[in-house]
């Protein structure tokens, strides 16, 4: 493999973990399509390219995988957060709501 394919790859393979992450719009629905469970298995599969070719890389090949996996892994973790604060605000809305609706049916039993 040339080395222009080699960095073609990881640069095929960043824009597409982006795409996974919803940073990047999929250019056939130009929306954003979030999909955490993909950009993980991309970030593996980045990981398994880093492990396998290990002593194998020119040092600006190296370099390159190495900042993309960093800035996939912050990318990733970011969005887990986000995910993660979002479900707890829903639950929390949820939480809020049933008692509103609790203090409705006490209101109406009161009546």
């Amino acid at each position: 493999m040339e080395k222009t394919d080699f960095i073609e790859l990881l640069h095929f393979l960043h824009i597409l973990c982006w795409q996974a992450l919803g940073k990047v719009a999929n250019p056939v629905s130009g929306k954003p399509e979030k999909n955490l469970q993909f950009a993980k298995r991309l970030i593996d599969i980045l990981e398994t390219l880093q492990v396998k070719t290990k002593g194998n890389l020119e040092e600006d090949e190296k370099k390159m995988l190495d900042n993309i996996l960093t800035d996939l892994r912050l990318n990733y973790v970011d969005e887990l957060n986000k995910e993660s604060q979002s479900t707890k605000t829903r639950a929390e809305q949820e939480k809020k709501e049933d008692g509103q609706s609790e203090i409705e049916r006490k209101d109406q039993g009161n009546s």
